[in-house]
């Protein structure tokens, strides 16, 4: 018994799932600090200004030289944050408190504001180097450059899937957030699915309908649905299979007050981002949005992607003494992850031939990888709690009854003597009191014959 209290003892100090989850939210405010810092900010609008340089190039027909360039940066600035610890990088990376200079023009000030992006700029130089003796014409494992577009490119996929996966983990921290206490109850599950269901039409509708106004497409209500049945038919079909697929989680959950408000909260929000995902598909396939519309919303979503991405490496290590990513790496880490998302997107957009094209199968991909994290989640959580109740029962059982303190029960005896009531109920006490009131000391016992006169003499007869 004692060797199953040991095994478990760590457990409860990190929580349940729930609580986990509780503690990992405020860390995303303080990581858009940092990512979004004016000390930093060169650094953004280079990874903007060289990324678009490197599509076009891809664009263009030197897909193997834009490849390079985005493997290089990438590496360039990973390697930056893995050297982020020492004060001197820091000190080359970023730029100090009122680094503005009052005596030069605005114009000059923002463009020595770019000597931070020196340092990983030459790491990326290096990088480079080594790229080309490895896999250039006469490199050491033989001319491979023209493999390179297509490893970028299939690393479309881990990007779509770390981007379902660290947007769901965010959303798990949400839904986590003011639970009610944690006590026996039967929420109704047909309850919650009829209020997600209600909550998902009425929002989609409304982006339909904004969508059609602005491509000048159906503009009144009946028309807007009459042509986008077939939205609302695979609408139909995913809503009924995520709620399916976590009927036994959901029936678990409901038996306790937060842990069905928590799954409630979880299968609205990620049921809300499988139908915006295919909201998008939908409309990228029927409504065909302007190239504009569809760069800025790519640069949207790669951003997003980003921050998503190293939040949720961040969200358990933040304030840990063991850090994998922290504050003095975020930046760089997450803009090596955007050079290497951007150089995906162009490799698929030259092969392709069309954004559109990559950017629904991205869609697709996260679409799905949100409908599997779904049960995924919910067994997580559900099964973290049981063991936490499970391992706290049996703590309880092993922990022995505190020892009933003798000399405390003296005192108490005495102090119930002093007040002048006896406990009667104790009968040890009550035969104690036998003969109390008897004089012993001052009572002598009486001598035989005591008391009878005899004469002086004595009459003796024959």
């Amino acid at each position: 018994m004692s060797d199953e209290v040991e095994q478990t003892d760590e457990v409860p100090s990190e929580g349940t799932g729930i609580e986990i989850l509780q503690q990992q939210d405020a860390s995303i405010w303080a990581l858009l600090r940092v990512l979004l810092s004016t000390r930093t900010l060169p650094h953004v609008v280079l990874v903007l200004l060289l990324s678009s340089i490197l599509h076009i190039m891809a664009s263009s027909g030197f897909e193997s030289f834009s490849a390079i360039g985005f493997i290089s940066l990438s590496s360039g600035y990973f390697l930056t944050g893995l050297l982020s610890s020492n004060t001197a990088v820091q000190r080359w990376t970023t730029l100090p408190d009122g680094a503005e200079d009052q005596s030069v023009g605005r114009l000059k000030s923002m463009v020595v504001s770019f000597r931070i992006c020196i340092f990983p700029l030459l790491a990326s130089l290096c990088a480079l180097v080594a790229l080309q003796l490895l896999v250039s014409e006469n490199g050491a494992l033989g001319d491979l450059s023209s493999t390179l577009p297509l490893v970028l490119s299939s690393l479309f996929v881990l990007w779509a899937i770390v981007q379902g996966r660290s947007f769901a983990t965010w959303l798990s921290t949400l839904a986590a957030q003011r639970l009610p206490a944690p006590e026996e109850a039967k929420g109704s599950q047909q309850l919650s699915m009829s209020i997600a269901l209600f909550i998902l039409i009425a929002l989609s509708y409304a982006l339909l309908f904004a969508f059609e106004f602005i491509t000048g497409g159906a503009s009144t209500p009946i028309g807007v649905l009459s042509k986008n049945v077939v939205f609302y038919v695979l609408f139909a079909g995913l809503f009924t299979a995520s709620f399916w697929f976590t009927r036994n989680q959901r029936t678990i959950a409901a038996h306790q007050r937060h842990l069905h408000r928590f799954s409630s909260r979880w299968m609205l929000l990620t049921q809300a981002m499988i139908t915006w995902h295919l909201l998008t598909i939908w409309r990228h396939w029927t409504m065909t949005p302007s190239d504009a519309a569809l760069l800025v919303e790519e640069l949207l979503l790669m951003m997003f992607t980003i921050i998503m991405a190293i939040w949720s490496l961040t969200s358990r290590s933040f304030r840990s003494s063991l850090r994998m990513v922290h504050t003095k790496n975020a930046l760089p880490i997450g803009l090596a992850f955007g050079y290497a998302y951007a150089g995906s997107v162009a490799m698929l957009t030259a092969v392709l031939d069309d954004i559109r094209n990559v950017m629904m199968a991205g869609h697709i991909i996260v679409l799905l990888t949100f409908t599997w994290l779904q049960p995924k989640v919910l067994t997580q959580v559900i099964g973290n709690h049981d063991e936490s109740v499970k391992v706290r029962r049996i703590v309880a059982e092993a922990t022995p009854a505190p020892p009933i303190d003798e000399g405390n029960e003296t005192e108490d005896t005495s102090a119930s003597d002093d007040n002048g009531e006896p406990d009667t109920s104790d009968p040890t006490s009550a035969a104690s009191d036998i003969g109390d009131e008897v004089s012993w000391a001052t009572k002598q016992p009486e001598t035989l014959a005591e008391g009878v006169q005899w004469d002086d003499e004595i009459e003796l007869l024959d």
